[in-house]
């Protein structure tokens, strides 16, 4: 790929992030309302450099605005243009080489994922907040609550299956790479088999380290397949200000996380997920994340099938039918409910 060509996909991905109304109001809101007169504040990975000058506007006094690609160059015209070159200090680095003359009263970054913290954010926003904060300082944003739930979207999972049905040639290496990637995807509310839950928060204001893990177990809630988990988060800019990116609000650029599973599994109401995932840095300084999640599942599916139910009992899957119409004259996984 070009360099122009390069350039130009990383715009793209800023068009998404700018044109997205949920995260664009809640930060400009955020600022306006964090950001007091004299205010000296760190915009840690500027991009455009657009939430820098929204400091500004609210009063700051200095910008310091970190970013460590080429982007910098748009947000340094942009503020020329705008008239506030003057009072922005553009930074080419990565953010744990820079060492500033002062430390700020607030530091704003957008380095938020889908999954909230694959892109490596707790890293930066600890570094920054313990070397460039002063006591007591704000950040924005300040907390995280990640969500998860097992998922059933067999469209969501075609695309994954897709490379194992690929025809006259074998990619069944894309397909076991690809099956332990986590996507971006539009999950619906009917999708989810079990009730959501929170998993580790983050306070970002006193979290320590840049890895993060949580286990959790759903209790599934309806017959169906699990083809994956969704993940995603609300996060706090300031103490009224959030965003929130679950299936049934409002959909942002994040949408959500899908983790996939490498063999989708049958379940029933009354089964028990078990999901942890490890969310770390590749290296220092990286901005791209490991991610590897492990799952078991009870399969009470099995269980049931072993038990010697009636003909007019009523089926077991939970469908409200009798057995004889429902699980009882089907075979194998071919059933209506389990």
């Amino acid at each position: 790929m070009s360099e122009f060509r390069a350039a130009q996909v990383e715009y793209n991905n800023y068009y998404q992030m700018m044109s997205d109304g949920v995260r664009m109001q809640a930060f400009h809101t955020a600022i306006k309302r964090s950001i007091k007169p004299g205010d000296v504040v760190i915009d840690l990975g500027a991009g455009t450099g657009i939430l820098g000058i929204w400091a500004l506007q609210a009063g700051a006094k200095k910008v310091y605005a970190i970013e460590k690609t080429e982007a910098i160059e748009l947000a340094r015209e942009i503020a020329r243009v705008n008239g506030y070159l003057d009072r922005i200090e553009f930074i080419q680095d990565n953010s744990m080489n820079v060492s500033l003359p002062q430390r700020a009263d607030a530091i704003i970054s957008e380095t938020i994922g889908s999954f909230a913290v694959d892109e490596n954010m707790m890293q930066y926003m600890v570094d920054a907040r313990e070397r460039m904060l002063v006591d007591g300082g704000v950040l924005i944003p300040n907390a995280l609550n990640i969500f998860a739930a097992p998922v059933d979207s067999k469209g969501v999972y075609d695309k994954i299956d897709f490379w194992r049905k690929f025809s006259n040639v074998d990619f069944s290496p894309a397909f076991e790479l690809f099956s332990h990637k986590m996507m971006v995807e539009s999950i619906l509310t009917d999708h989810l088999l079990a009730e959501p839950l929170r998993l580790q928060p983050v306070d970002l204001n006193t979290w320590k380290g840049d890895s993060y893990m949580a286990r959790n177990y759903f209790p599934i809630q309806r017959t169906g397949t699990i083809h994956g988990m969704a993940g995603w988060f609300t996060v706090t800019l300031c103490d009224d200000v959030q965003i929130n990116t679950a299936p049934d609000q409002p959909e942002t650029h994040w949408k959500q996380a899908f983790f996939p599973f490498r063999d989708p599994i049958r379940v029933v109401q009354g089964d028990v997920l078990d999901w942890s995932v490890v969310v770390a840095g590749t290296s220092s300084g990286s901005d791209h994340t490991h991610i590897s999640y492990q799952y078991r599942c009870t399969q009470m599916r099995e269980e049931i099938r072993a038990e010697r139910i009636g003909r007019n009992d009523p089926c077991p899957c939970g469908s409200g039918l009798k057995s004889k119409k429902c699980c009882g004259r089907m075979d194998g996984d071919s059933c209506n409910g389990i």
